[in-house]
């Protein structure tokens, strides 16, 4: 089994990231290695810091986003309360938008809600349109779609009529969001959402490929990380 990683930038541990990184493992049942930017590595899940927002990129550090835009495995920001860091609040949220990939982020979060014991909350976020536009979209279908993509496994469904940030931010009863990568070569705009507005920690689960010669999907090794110079 592949480890848990641990990104460390800089000097100083991050405590928070520590210590959810190593809850983490134990949880799964693997072992737990910190490595720097630039080092070589392989892992099932990445896990790096929020650094407050004195920090570059609003708060992420220079190397989280191109961290996130070069892996292929998945990746956790820990941020957020001392509550939901530790798991308090027994709620995940997967943030849906009837996309591709939405299948993969539930399948995710309802796993990691399994294994921590928490209620599973699907969101999906869409801003009421002006009184001038002429139709104001249905978006139910998307949380019908979701509960088609969960089957049996439990959860409660909501619609909230904001921008993602918006809605992410209200996740105050939140141990986990758990959104899409996005763009392949660059994060998106709701995943950029999270990851700075979400009061808690952000999985960011990334989309498997198709590996061409046996039409199977895989999720491939994760590349080297690339470090920021800026």
């Amino acid at each position: 089994m592949e480890p848990v990683v641990l990104i460390q930038d800089g000097p100083g541990r991050d405590e928070n990231a520590l210590r959810w990184a190593a809850a983490h493992a134990r949880l799964v049942g693997a072992d737990l290695e910190i490595h720097h930017p630039r080092d070589d590595f392989r892992a099932q899940l990445v896990v790096v810091g929020y650094r407050g927002p004195g920090s570059s990129a609003l708060g992420l550090g220079g190397h989280v986003l191109p961290l996130l835009a070069a892996t292929h495995c998945d990746a956790v920001v820990v941020r957020g309360t001392p509550a939901a860091v530790d798991g308090r609040h027994s709620h995940v949220t997967a943030l849906v938008s009837g996309g591709s990939g939405d299948g993969r982020v539930l399948r995710h979060a309802a796993d990691f809600a399994r294994r921590r014991g928490a209620a599973l909350r699907v969101l999906h976020a869409a801003p009421q349109l002006p009184a001038r536009c002429a139709a104001d979209p249905d978006h139910t279908y998307v949380l019908d779609r979701a509960a088609a993509a969960l089957g049996t496994v439990a959860h409660h469904a909501v619609l909230v009529r904001a921008q993602p940030h918006e809605a992410i931010a209200r996740c105050t009863d939140t141990d986990l969001v758990v959104v899409g990568s996005g763009d392949s070569h660059d994060s998106g705009t709701v995943t950029k959402a999270a990851l700075h507005h979400a009061p808690c920690p952000v999985l960011v689960v990334h989309q498997p490929v198709l590996e061409q010669h046996h039409g199977r999907i895989v999720v491939p090794a994760p590349r080297r990380p690339v470090h920021s110079q800026a």
